[in-house]
């Protein structure tokens, strides 16, 4: 598994702008089932994917912008519906009692530096950890799920440690169950709602240095190295990731789409949007060992708490990986998690 991570190291002067506006009337929303996840259904319209002029002359974020360009407008037309948090591991657990579906195996965990978790994991430690893991931000455990994902988690907090296999297969569960079609969002689908009718670096503004009241990151007060660039502390202060909804929502009634955990989609990684789709549609292709993660996660940098922010996973030969080949479907990692879309029509 590699994910393409934020310079841990690296400090950022952000200019401050003036906060968004306040955007659209509030959503309507809705669940499909009991214990099901609770929808939003976003308005269909236009908007502009990619880095704003702004973060193309921000320090220390630049070796990621080009990943973000080139900026082009994106129409959603089709209605869909996302979801309002992140999957939590009760409604995930729903999905795993109902079916009997075995899930779990190698999962990668982010270790904390400094802090009463500093060092600490649970679950059993591979035997090649120190060969595959990061040292000293990553090791691995053989027995990891959403369960056990090496930290200790409560139901509400997101499902981590699951992979794309598992996640498919909780989509295809959720399909059936309700008679509606449930999937991963598309990169520019998840891009339209975390940006909420926005055109700013966050669905707050442009300045960054507000991200504690939004978004759950390697702020002042975590045992995270990137901490020590963070220019607040953020009150709730979770040890690592949040209980959803502990943080304020975006325009559109959405939380966390900044922060908390990275969310998979449907995309394929491509190193830009060169020759991307402009219907709001994922971009996939034969083959694909390499998958896009959106929106950050809770010991990446402040700077990474950026609507247009693009991270991959999946397999990269080179990098090396306990599972192989197979990495990008079943990989797992405590800092990813997932949201779901479904379709309206």
């Amino acid at each position: 598994m590699t994910i393409r991570r934020a310079l841990i190291l690296s400090l950022a002067l952000v200019g401050g702008s003036p906060a968004a506006a306040e955007g659209p009337l509030p959503l309507s929303e809705f669940t499909d089932c009991e214990g099901c996840p609770v929808m939003v259904a976003v308005p269909t319209g236009t908007f502009v994917m990619g880095a704003t002029p702004e973060e193309e002359a921000m320090p220390f974020i630049a070796y990621n912008v080009p990943h973000e360009l080139p900026r082009r407008e994106v129409t959603i037309s089709r209605p869909f519906a996302i979801g309002k948090f992140e999957v939590t591991m009760a409604e995930f657990d729903l999905f795993v009692r109902e079916t009997g579906t075995e899930v779990g195996g190698i999962c990668s965990i982010r270790l904390a530096e400094s802090g009463p978790l500093a060092g600490k994991v649970t679950g059993t430690l591979h035997p090649d950890s120190a060969q595959f893991s990061q040292s000293p931000y990553l090791t691995y455990i053989t027995d990891g799920s959403y369960l056990q994902p090496g930290l200790p988690v409560t139901e509400t907090q997101p499902a981590v440690c699951v992979s794309r296999n598992e996640i498919k297969a909780y989509l295809d569960w959720l399909t059936e169950k309700t008679g509606r079609t449930y999937r991963l969002p598309s990169e520019a689908e998840w891009e339209y709602a975390a940006r909420a009718g926005t055109d700013t670096v966050a669905f707050w503004g442009d300045d960054l240095s507000k991200a504690c009241d939004y978004a759950n990151f390697g702020d002042s007060g975590s045992g995270y190295q990137a901490g020590m660039m963070a220019p607040c502390s953020e009150a709730i202060r979770p040890d690592w990731t949040a209980e959803i909804g502990s943080y304020e929502s975006n325009a559109w009634g959405l939380h966390d789409m900044l922060g908390n955990v990275q969310e998979m989609v449907e995309d394929c990684w491509h190193e830009s949007y060169q020759g991307a789709p402009s219907d709001g549609s994922a971009w996939t292709k034969s083959g694909c060992q390499l998958f896009v993660a959106r929106g950050g996660d809770y010991e990446l940098l402040y700077v990474s708490m950026r609507a247009a922010e693009r991270l991959f996973w999946g397999y990269v030969p080179e990098a090396g990986d306990p599972q192989g080949p197979d990495a990008a479907f079943n990989s797992r990692s405590n800092v990813a998690g997932f949201r779901v879309a479904a379709d309206l029509e």
